[in-house]
């Protein structure tokens, strides 16, 4: 199984396609940060109070500045790095005439599909840590903000569930490379599930829950028709790995966020509702953050290992013919 991630490794490292997609990754994400950084020194000059204490180096990844912020970025087109690493894994091994060989050798085909796997995990977690040191120096220098250690163990956490989302998307892949025998069809595939998962399932979500709770009874209050709506929407939410890794890196990298709950932040009329606010005025420990988050992090954690067992089971129970 080294063997085969060393030699996976050599040739994603090579592959002109990945190195593509990194560098626009990095040259896009780059720019936002930039901006970001502007940002953060304009406020930082006015003397605003805006800012809380364990918040403002972590505005670089979470600030809009011109676009949108990174971790939306990462949340559209974070996949194709998992999707360009994984559509070919199987089938361009069978297309060659290399897999026949390796499976030849002493090597089992369990370690053949571990090794892949593996090796684009690895790769992952070095662009994404190669991507973070970038980004926050380019915070150190640009806008002369220092992280508190609390921002670098949340920015930690955060590296990690770019990872466990970006290797749901990299399973995905493979288990589609190993069900299709040609590599356009695999890549057509993964394309159009990233297409529907990231973009139409959210519209698919709010045009449900227009559906399901109309607005058209004016005796009952505005928040709670949004109360019942954003029930909907979080429903949905729960079966999009994009949905949830924007609910769980927008917790995790802002803590002044109590949860993503539309109706919390309508009714903040009610006396209790207040009085919350209040207490959570300073914003969230980090604890408290890894605490909301903690639902959707274990729902795409079992997405990503459903991804891969699914391409375990039927990369392993192939017939050898079919190889």
């Amino acid at each position: 199984m080294k063997a085969i991630i060393r030699k996976e490794l050599a040739d994603h490292f090579s592959s002109a396609r990945f190195l593509f997609i990194a560098s626009l990754i990095f040259m896009i994400s780059f720019l936002g940060a930039h901006l970001a950084s502007q940002g953060i020194q304009e406020v930082l000059a006015s003397g605003s109070n805006e800012l809380l204490a364990g918040r403002t180096f972590l505005l670089i990844f979470t600030s809009t500045g011109a676009f949108f912020p990174l971790t939306v970025f990462l949340a559209l087109f974070g996949p194709l790095v998992g999707l360009v690493l994984g559509f070919d894994a199987i089938n361009r091994e069978r297309a060659q005439g290399t897999l026949s060989k390796i499976l030849s050798q002493p090597i089992y085909r369990d370690e053949v599909i571990l090794g892949k796997y593996f090796a684009g995990l690895i790769i992952v977690a070095i662009m994404l840590a190669a991507l973070f040191i970038l980004l926050g120096s380019l915070g150190l220098i640009g806008a002369g903000v220092v992280p508190t250690p609390e921002e670098v163990l949340r920015l930690f956490i955060f590296w990690l569930l770019c990872l466990i989302y970006i290797g749901f998307w990299l399973g995905l892949a493979i288990v589609f490379s190993i069900v299709f025998r040609s590599v356009a069809t695999s890549a057509l595939a993964s394309a159009a599930v990233w297409i529907l998962i990231a973009f139409f399932l959210p519209v698919l979500g709010q045009a449900l829950a227009q559906v399901i709770t109309p607005m058209t009874d004016p005796q009952r209050p505005a928040y709670e028709e949004l109360a019942r709506r954003d029930m909907v929407n979080q429903l949905v939410s729960k079966v999009s790995p994009t949905g949830l890794f924007n609910q769980s890196s927008l917790v995790l990298l802002d803590p002044t966020h109590r949860g993503s709950s539309q109706a919390f932040q309508t009714a903040t009329s009610s006396r209790i509702n207040q009085l919350l606010l209040n207490h959570f005025q300073g914003g969230l420990s980090l604890g408290q953050s890894i605490a909301l988050m903690m639902p959707e992090f274990l729902i795409l954690t079992g997405f990503m290992v459903a991804t891969f067992i699914v391409a375990y089971l039927t990369f392993v129970h192939q017939e050898v013919r079919s190889i």
